[in-house]
């Protein structure tokens, strides 16, 4: 856990129009799919047919193959995709000529493919079909590292500079960061979704969201980083059990469809997490700011926020 890797890229867009719903930004699933597809397919998406789909960036990201361990299959399931999108609310309009900043952290193996993920950002809003939801120019894309310093690695001619690339590892956030082992504020910035048989949990519960965040920390670090088999998930789980909340602001929200965008709902608020957080779930909780947690996680929900 300690070694995994991290790139997190900043992008910076720039809006051509006025975008009238401030949440355009959370239906981007297909049309990123679309967009990457579009960037780096050699053979129209038809990914079975191609004999090259083992070293395509497209198929590696989104083909999403069981693990040949069925124990890793028990625990892990399917595997998630390897990125995470930290996507803002939009200016209320006129909002044409703003700036807004998007974030992607790259987990593991796919932060070799930096260069496809830029240029298929950059396609994502170029594309006309996005015409109801967000368009506009990407002018700048940095990279964070540690105490979040920036490097920039593209600017306006599109020239990507791969050397200026930054990593974090979990030793590093692990340093960079002093949590009180008994007390930690969680802040849930978008909507977290948590499904149990088939149904979102409408209240916020300690053990419910730190299973569900051993579950996809493990299973990234699992299948992106070929690490994280020694940590003892079942202890931890069961000692979530032991972990309440204080001072309970959370609760949950419904934001009807609009404009083409899907409909967003789950808890958000915040609270106080206590009881013994040792470093063993710390670890999990700083990954999990740049992972987040639930249903939808790689496309901007259950984003939160530790202090």
């Amino acid at each position: 856990m300690l070694d995994f890797v991290i790139s997190k890229l900043l992008f910076t867009l720039r809006l051509n129009a006025d975008f009238p719903d401030p949440y355009a930004l959370f239906g981007i699933r297909e049309e990123f799919m679309q967009a990457f597809r579009t960037t780096v397919c050699r053979n129209d998406g038809h990914c079975e047919m191609c004999g090259a789909n083992k070293d395509c960036p497209y198929y590696i990201t989104f083909s999403q193959a069981l693990a040949d361990d069925k124990d890793a299959v028990k625990r892990h399931q399917k595997p998630p995709l390897p990125f995470v999108f930290d996507l803002p609310l939009l200016p209320s309009p006129p909002n044409k000529g703003c700036e807004i900043e998007i974030g992607l952290a790259l987990a593991g193996t796919s932060i070799n493919y930096v260069a496809q993920y830029v240029a298929a950002v950059r396609t994502l809003f170029s594309m006309r079909s996005m015409g109801r939801k967000v368009s506009g120019k990407i002018i700048r894309v940095e990279s964070q590292g540690c105490s979040d310093a920036r490097n920039c690695i593209m600017k306006d001619d599109g020239n990507v500079s791969l050397d200026n690339v930054a990593t974090i590892s979990g030793r590093d956030l692990l340093e960079m960061n002093t949590l009180e082992p008994g007390r930690i504020k969680l802040t849930l910035l978008t909507p977290m979704r948590i499904i149990r048989e088939g149904v979102p949990i409408r209240e916020f519960s300690c053990s419910n969201f730190l299973r569900s965040l051993l579950r996809r920390i493990s299973s990234l670090t699992y299948h992106y980083y070929s690490c994280g088999h020694d940590i003892d998930y079942k202890r931890l789980a069961a000692e979530s059990s032991m972990i309440e909340v204080a001072e309970n602001k959370f609760h949950w929200i419904d934001q009807q469809k609009s404009h083409g965008t899907e409909r967003l709902s789950g808890i958000v608020g915040s609270g106080y997490l206590e009881g013994r957080l040792e470093a063993e779930f710390q670890i999990f909780l700083l990954l999990g700011e740049y992972f987040h947690v639930g249903k939808g996680a790689a496309f901007g929900l259950g984003r939160y926020r530790i202090e």
